[in-house]
């Protein structure tokens, strides 16, 4: 039997459809209508600013207010910052540097243990290894070569069809 191989289904590219482009000239008109409104509510702001002095100074005064005020909140979050950093700053030294110390004297017992194994442990097993790999061999090679040099009687078949053996 053959194996089959599994079919694999052809893909195809999308191809656009006309809900995708309802949806990108949708999303064009909303852009324009919205940047349509916004261009008429700060004309008609100006236009009312300039008829009510009085009105426009009063919202300048909130606006100059509103800003001092922010501002202010900015400025708070700055320094509460700096102070944030500065806490981090000294966790990293007082907590990260032992730890980083830690694992270095962590991987250079590690590196010194390798090589104690690998001198005194793994080194020796090899060489025993490879003797014992050799001895092997040797005896292989010398019962191979007695096998060969042993004499072995052969059957020869005599005319009769009956067989002989012989030295």
């Amino acid at each position: 039997m053959e194996a089959k191989e599994p079919e694999v289904p052809e893909v195809q590219a999308p191809t656009p459809t006309l809900s995708d482009e309802a949806s990108a000239r949708r999303i064009q008109f909303l852009i324009i209508g919205g940047s349509i409104l916004i261009l008429v509510v700060m004309v008609t702001a100006i236009v009312l600013m300039a008829n009510n002095p009085t009105v426009t100074q009063i919202v300048r005064d909130i606006a100059i207010v509103f800003v001092a005020v922010e501002s202010f909140l900015i400025g708070l979050a700055l320094i509460v910052l700096t102070f944030e950093v500065q806490a981090l700053i000294k966790v990293l030294r007082e907590e990260t540097q032992p730890l980083l110390r830690s694992v270095n004297d962590t991987a250079s017992t590690v590196r010194g243990t390798t090589a104690f194994v690998s001198e005194n442990l793994v080194s020796p097993l090899i060489k025993v290894a490879g003797f014992t790999s050799g001895v092997q061999q040797v005896i292989s090679n010398v019962t191979g070569i007695a096998k060969a040099a042993r004499p072995h009687s052969k059957p020869i078949q005599d005319q009769k069809g009956g067989t002989q053996h012989g030295t």
